[in-house]
């Protein structure tokens, strides 16, 4: 039986979808290692730690469930994400959608719950997120007549027209009605749409150097053919994220990771609803009555320092925020304590780490160690070695808590 403010460590769960990095390329394949172990041809997507049902983190040396332990799930999940492939092109439920899609189709939507999340980039890192401003449409529009053709001659004249500031609800409707066309193509459009796309972005490599987007979309079109998701990608929002920098994702927001290594933290939920650049069940109707059209794009966050060597990601939902960590060697921090148990992954270096106030001895903290820290607990980490150490920390939005 442990002691109401020992360190729990945890065995955490990879999931080796088909998008993720190969063998030792991938952060998640190192952290979960020892690197004789890794299988070089397959990939390691994701390390999820938490309590989610279909992969619960694992008190060690026990071997129980979080759950158990903790007698009750987190309403978080914290995440490692290794991506080498696109992911769909997705929106996440609000808590009524997610209710619904439950109750009606259970086998596809499998809780009930809402998925708002956050990225923090680890590496440089690409994502399609929310759809681009009038203005950027048009030129899409102007300078690629496969997209206006696609999307309908009536509704792309009409947003042609369309003024930056005109009636926020008026541009809404019309940009859902283009974008349901474009969703809703036939297939043998959408494959002629996309090698007229691909074959005209060719040619115009040749005299002029093509915008970062219109790279992106000869990439996604060399691997997806045939999908409407090529195109979709026209109308969102290109992001790149620096190392620390980071985007929070609402719900009913259209998105899609694309490459590069992140934190992500969210809701425990694992509600999807995928409509392009994917080979899985595409639910497009849903999809497109779901989302809220907005026309902005993402504020970056960089978090706040909230004590020597503690930056805080703070999101504007309840069920989570994230703490990242740089301790310089030598250095030492007393993280904050929390009012609901939180999750601790050192993600680089190596150190020490010690509840305040335990009679008992402090731990190694190792580069893929992850350890579940308990309510009202304070804990001493310091750093070794010759590098700095980089600890995540994600708990409860303590906004919530007041």
């Amino acid at each position: 039986m442990r002691t109401p403010n020992e360190l729990l460590k945890l065995r955490c769960a990879v999931q080796h979808y088909e998008w993720g990095r190969r063998g030792d390329a991938s952060l998640v394949a190192r952290l979960c290692g020892p690197a004789a172990d890794i299988d070089p041809a397959l990939p390691y997507a994701e390390l999820w730690m938490g309590t989610h049902p279909s992969a619960p983190s694992v008190v060690l040396p026990a071997g129980d469930t979080l759950h158990s332990r903790l007698g009750r799930d987190l309403p978080f999940l914290l995440k490692v994400l290794s991506v080498a492939k696109p992911l769909s092109i997705q929106a996440h439920p609000d808590k009524a959608l997610a209710e619904a899609l439950h109750q009606l189709r259970p086998a596809r939507y499998r809780d009930a719950n809402h998925k708002p999340e956050m990225a923090i980039a680890v590496t440089e890192f690409h994502a399609l997120f929310g759809f681009a401003g009038i203005q950027e449409l048009k030129d899409v529009i102007r300078t690629l007549p496969e997209v206006g053709e696609l999307i309908g001659h009536e509704d792309a004249s009409k947003l042609m027209t369309a003024k930056e500031y005109h009636d926020d609800n008026d541009v809404k409707f019309l940009l859902q009605s283009a974008f349901a066309n474009l969703m809703t193509a036939s297939k043998e459009v959408v494959s002629k749409t996309v090698n007229k796309l691909k074959g005209r972005l060719n040619v115009e490599s040749k005299i002029r150097t093509l915008t970062e987007k219109e790279q992106l979309i000869l990439s996604l079109a060399t691997q997806y053919p045939d999908d409407v998701g090529v195109v979709a990608a026209l109308l969102l929002n290109y992001i790149k994220l620096s190392p620390g920098e980071a985007i929070y994702i609402g719900a009913n927001e259209p998105h899609a990771y694309l490459s590069g290594e992140c934190i992500e933290c969210m809701a425990t939920s694992d509600n999807v609803v995928r409509a392009g650049l994917t080979h899985k069940y595409r639910d497009v109707k849903t999809f497109c009555s779901m989302l809220t059209y907005n026309q902005v794009f993402p504020e970056i966050l960089r978090g706040v320092p909230v004590q020597t060597f503690v930056r805080r990601y703070t999101p504007p939902c309840d069920e989570f925020e994230v703490d990242c960590c740089l301790l310089p060697p030598g250095e030492m921090v007393v993280m904050s304590t929390a009012q609901s148990p939180s999750i601790v992954l050192v993600l680089a270096g190596e150190g020490e780490i010690q509840v305040i106030g335990s009679m008992l001895d402090g731990g190694k903290a190792e580069e893929g160690d992850v350890f579940c820290v308990p309510e009202h607990t304070e804990v001493k980490v310091s750093a070794c070695g010759h590098s700095s150490l980089q600890i995540y920390r994600a708990g409860v939005n303590r906004r919530s808590l007041k």
